[in-house]
């Protein structure tokens, strides 16, 4: 139940950093969103015009509330995915799933990136053999291979696929980030 409200708590924030055209994170913001979004505005639809039907046919007064409230929540949902993007730092790049999940995954033990489209059935937080899986809609397409495992949830990982937007430039940044900060190390 805890964990319940945290989410919705973080939904109705989200709401407010959208409205803000505010986004969570610093540095260069990787998106993961966009596919996802032209759904959750067809369900918020739905569930607006169901609102409205209701409204007019039921005259109990707290069913228009859980309505609205679940309306609130689709729109939470598509917020969070939002306004709480992957992002790379000087150091570190930090995957996030939703307002649920971080991962920070430091510049120095990514040996490559590349762009590798995978279709994934399950969950959305995997962890298979040592390859962590962070999917957005039943897919990934950054590859992170490690050069050493890292503490995930559940084991450990020296693979890390994750979904972005625009992936090839996120690949981009993240090898240059990790090599320039390498390249600074030696």
């Amino acid at each position: 139940m805890k964990k319940l409200l945290i989410a919705q708590w973080r939904g109705f924030t989200a709401l407010w950093w959208w409205i803000r055209r505010r986004k969570h994170g610093t540095g260069t913001l990787i998106g993961y969103a966009r596919e996802q979004i032209p759904m959750i505005v067809v369900l918020t639809g739905a569930l607006a015009l169901e609102t409205a039907v209701v409204g007019l046919l039921v005259p109990w007064w707290w069913i228009h509330i859980l309505d609205v409230l679940a309306l609130l929540q689709v729109l939470g949902i598509g917020a969070v995915m939002v306004t709480r993007p992957h992002y790379l730092t000087e150091d570190t790049l930090v995957l996030c799933e939703g307002s649920m999940f971080e991962l920070r995954v430091p510049l120095t033990v990514i040996s490559s990136a590349r762009v590798h489209r995978k279709d994934h059935n399950g969950p959305t937080i995997e962890l298979a053999d040592d390859t962590l899986s962070i999917v957005i809609g039943n897919q990934t397409d950054v590859t992170l291979v490690l050069s050493e495992p890292i503490a995930v949830p559940g084991g450990e990982a020296t693979t890390i696929r994750f979904r972005a937007d625009e992936p090839r430039d996120a690949v981009k940044a993240i090898n240059e980030a990790s090599s320039k900060l390498t390249a600074n190390v030696h």
